[in-house]
């Protein structure tokens, strides 16, 4: 009798050190399945990296994003200063007066442009721009320049990818037009760099890390201060430009106008629409009303070439970001693998199947392949669709192998049933932005309690 315990005792502890030794390679197996993951990572980033150079070509060979500069009056005149010995010398100055009132109206005409399999988003708009100067007497007040000392008095204006004029600019005031002309110079200026695409139309604020530098290629025209009308000045731009579109606000006062048939739209820069913008009847109106809390704070600047930090606008997205989308469901490898591993654990447990380490390996290779196969069917379908495909491949291609060796409906059933909720459980995260880390932390408490529910009828100490 003591001679079948000693027996039973031994074959119970040869069955748990062979439970806990399966476990282990079963969990080493995750680990090395682990390793393909940061190539695919890097497969997602070297192909969204193709796409950025395929977009700058195309951008560069139709007009990239563009900000509207301007109009502004430019008054070149000898300033007396002091140099370095001491001495009163007239050396000349620019200074740059802004109207009081800036109203510009207009459309953007957004649409796709594709090339190969990339698409970008590109624009042609029509803008109406009327400003309102002061007089030239109070000009010459305010900015405390003689008028005997002035050489010259321009009005210039400005975009920022001079390959996107249509049509001559031609500034009208007074009854007579002034074409405006290349001017010989040019405005390096730092301006926010364009946020990423984003669901979230209002995360828009600039960081000062987050800096690059704009050329303004400037248009200008000497005017007769004589005949000139400072009270009205009106242009007609045609211009066409990629992604964003932005204004300086020019004027003390600052209202804009825009209408476009693009629905998702991004805002950017310091300033917000008046109201959230709603798309109706094919078409999105966009209002900014900039009065009296102008960043600028005057009229009258020595340096012109820093409005563009106050710039604001409109980023025309395109919402079918497929690549962050699946770089994101990449990340979420180790779960695919580790539930699907578990549930195969519990079950060659519970149900006293061997399954070979070779078959857990087969069926964790063929979920790594459903990303590479999710990044190349999304290029061309988008990821929504890919999705779909892909997961329901892996899934029917993991089912009928399983069958094969489980050998029962009913348990083949309940893993495929797993797979699908799972596959399910990570698509409504990846939809989500603001909430992906609440709703994800609560499925992964709903799932360890079902794991923990699932384990309480098994006898540990007599897993055979």
């Amino acid at each position: 009798m003591e001679n079948n315990n000693l027996e039973k005792e031994t074959e119970n502890s040869t069955f748990q050190n062979r439970t806990m030794i399966k476990g282990f390679l079963v969990g080493v197996l995750t680990l090395c399945l682990l390793i393909p993951i940061p190539f695919i990572l890097s497969l997602i980033e070297e192909r969204e990296q193709n796409k950025e150079k395929v977009m700058t070509e195309l951008t560069n060979k139709w007009s990239e994003k563009q900000t509207v500069y301007g109009p502004f009056i430019e008054i070149t005149h000898l300033e007396k200063q002091t140099d370095d010995k001491g001495k009163t010398v007239s050396k000349q100055q620019k200074t740059y007066i802004s109207a009081d009132n800036l109203n510009i109206k207009g459309s953007v005409n957004a649409q796709l442009k594709n090339r190969s399999i990339y698409d970008v988003t590109v624009y042609t708009t029509k803008l109406n721009l009327e400003s309102k100067f002061k007089n030239f007497q109070e000009i010459l007040k305010n900015s405390e320049i003689d008028a005997n000392n002035i050489i010259s008095t321009k009005l210039i204006f400005g975009i920022t990818d001079s390959k996107g004029y249509e049509n001559n600019v031609i500034a009208k005031s007074g009854g007579k037009n002034y074409p405006l002309i290349a001017d010989n110079q040019i405005f390096y200026t730092p301006e926010p760099t364009p946020p990423v695409a984003s669901e979230n139309s209002y995360d828009s604020t600039p960081t000062k890390e987050n800096k690059t530098v704009t050329e303004f290629q400037l248009l200008s025209q000497k005017i007769d201060i004589e005949t000139f009308n400072f009270n009205k000045v009106t242009i007609q731009l045609s211009a066409k430009g990629s992604q964003l579109l932005n204004f300086i606000p020019s004027g003390i006062n600052t209202y804009v106008n825009l209408t476009t048939n693009w629905k998702d739209l991004k805002y950017d820069g310091n300033f917000l629409p008046n109201e959230t913008p709603i798309y109706k009847d094919g078409k999105t109106n966009i209002v900014w009303s900039i009065y009296q809390q102008n960043p600028l704070q005057g009229q009258v600047w020595k340096d012109a070439s820093n409005f563009s930090n106050y710039s604001f606008g409109v980023n025309f997205l395109q919402m079918n970001d497929h690549y962050e989308k699946t770089y994101r469901s990449t990340k979420y490898a180790i779960l695919f693998i580790s539930l699907t591993f578990a549930a195969f654990f519990f079950i060659e447990i519970k149900n006293r199947f061997n399954i070979h380490l070779v078959q857990y390996a087969l069926v964790g290779i063929a979920i790594c392949v459903n990303f590479v196969l999710l990044i190349s069917l999304s290029e061309y379908i988008g990821f929504d669709y890919s999705y779909l495909i892909s997961s329901g491949a892996t899934i029917l291609l993991i089912t009928f192998f399983i069958n094969t060796f489980l050998q029962s409906y009913r348990l083949t059933f309940k893993i495929s049933l797993m797979l699908i909720l799972l596959y399910s459980f990570i698509y409504s995260l990846l939809q989500l932005k603001e909430h992906a880390l609440l709703v994800g932390s609560i499925g992964l408490f709903i799932i360890v309690a079902i794991i923990m529910y699932y384990s309480k009828n098994i006898e540990w100490n007599k897993v055979k």
